[in-house]
């Protein structure tokens, strides 16, 4: 815990923690493909983030989709083969929605 604190305690685990530390901070190799996957996993985690939205977006859209025809009064039926034809779900997604 002092180590983490910033303490150097007197311990040789600790010791070769940090002399394993500082060797590995200069090899540059390692220092770029640590920066490499930080940044691949940075575009991956926006990739993901940008396609949860889209999806929860359109999932949206389609439950007000369903909505709107419940209040016009459609029948089940018709508004399963609405929903399918709109947002080209198959009969077992669209039901889900519904």
């Amino acid at each position: 815990m002092d180590y983490v604190a910033g303490k150097m305690p007197d311990d040789s685990f600790v010791r070769r923690l940090e002399d394993a530390v500082k060797e590995a901070k200069k090899n540059r190799e390692w220092r770029h493909e640590y920066m490499t996957l930080l940044m691949r996993d940075q575009e991956n985690i926006e990739k993901g983030i940008k396609k949860g939205i889209e999806k929860g977006i359109e999932k949206g859209k389609i439950y007000g989709a369903i909505s709107m025809c419940r209040d016009l009064g459609l029948p089940e039926d018709e508004i399963l083969k609405k929903v399918q034809e709109k947002f080209q779900l198959s009969l077992k997604e669209a039901k889900e929605y519904l």
